[in-house]
């Protein structure tokens, strides 16, 4: 049998616990919570012994499930068996401070981590001009050098590809470990949602760095070595 958390606080009980009952001796298979928060009170105090489905029929159908889906209801009815009292059925939320009317997808859009992609575009877009301002002179050089534009451009791209890539490879399972371990359902959704933000400053890197690339001209070497 399961027992509420009162009934085992009251009575000292745990899983596993044995005791005598009208019906003989019975264990506890398990401790359930039921809160008072406006769920459905018959439970808060209470013994469940489960039975078979083929036991015979029974006063109600229960079924779990968030949101709501408005099959459920005819889902439920269809478990009706005909008699005289079935005129009185209905369909009733277990715990009815729930907003029946709870749509999730505006629940998500409207969560606080909404703008993390953005941000992290324009995080992507500040490090990868960074990192090529950086070795402008460099960069300047070897156009003087002889080297072609399209080769330098080419180099950048590989040079960026190379550090940003790892880092969201690296951010890509340290995301996936951490959802595995955290996510109660749906490892894969959660994981890809996390992860909009590491490509956002991946792609954010990729572009800046090719873009501030294509700015660096070979006139302007002694420029930049004057102010080097």
């Amino acid at each position: 049998m399961w027992v509420s958390t009162d009934v085992a606080e009251d009575f000292g009980l745990t899983k596993g616990s044995v005791m005598q009952t009208e019906q003989g001796t019975m264990s506890v298979a398990g401790v359930f919570d039921w809160p008072n928060d406006s769920r459905d009170t018959r439970f808060a105090y209470a013994f469940l012994v489960p039975v078979s489905a083929s036991n015979g029929t029974f006063d109600e159908c229960w079924v779990r499930q968030w949101p709501q889906s408005g099959q459920t209801g005819d889902l439920l009815y269809s478990t009706l068996v005909a008699s005289g009292s079935s005129s009185n059925a209905g369909v009733t939320q277990v715990n009815k401070s729930f907003d029946s009317h709870y749509d999730a997808q505006v629940s998500y859009g409207q969560r606080m981590t909404r703008w993390m992609p953005w941000l992290g575009l324009a995080v992507g877009l500040m490090f990868g001009a960074f990192s090529v301002r950086h070795r402008r002179l460099e960069y300047a050089g070897a156009l003087h050098s002889g080297q072609s534009k399209g080769a330098q451009l080419l180099e950048i791209t590989m040079e960026t590809l190379i550090w940003s890539g790892l880092a969201c490879v690296s951010s890509a399972a340290l995301l996936g470990a951490y959802c595995v371990r955290m996510s109660s359902a749906d490892v894969m959704t959660v994981w890809l949602g996390a992860m909009r933000t590491s490509c956002a400053i991946f792609a954010g890197v990729m572009v800046s760095s090719v873009l501030v690339g294509i700015t660096i001209r070979e006139t302007q070497l002694f420029c930049f070595f004057k102010q080097r």
